[in-house]
Order: structure tokens, then C-alpha cells, then sequence
């Protein structure tokens, strides 16, 4: 709970731009962490296609 308070202070107190900022390269980082995700399970999809097409 205190996270929260803590976080909202923050954004209360800090500029704008930087607030924009740091929203971007916290954004940018779950884009990387998804795009390591889907090339790890792009072997899996791979093979339940082929399994598909297969029969």
C-alpha cells in the first residue's frame, strides 16, 4: 500500500516529461520481455501447426 502512496506522491511531484519518460522505457522493457517470450514459444506454435496440417 505504501508502493502505491509512494508512487502517486511521485507523480505528483515530478515533471511531466521525465513521468512521460519513464512510463516509455517501462513500456519498452515488457515489449522486449514479450519478445523474448514469443521466440521462446515460437518452436511450441511451430509444432501444434504442423501437428494441425498434418492430421
Amino acid at each position: 500500500m505504501f508502493l502505491y502512496i509512494y508512487a502517486a506522491i511521485v507523480g505528483m511531484t515530478v515533471n511531466l516529461g521525465h513521468m512521460w519518460s519513464i512510463a516509455e522505457t517501462f513500456n519498452g522493457l515488457m515489449t522486449i520481455l514479450n519478445l523474448i517470450a514469443v521466440f521462446l514459444l515460437s518452436v511450441v506454435v511451430i509444432k501444434l501447426v504442423k501437428e494441425y496440417f498434418n492430421g
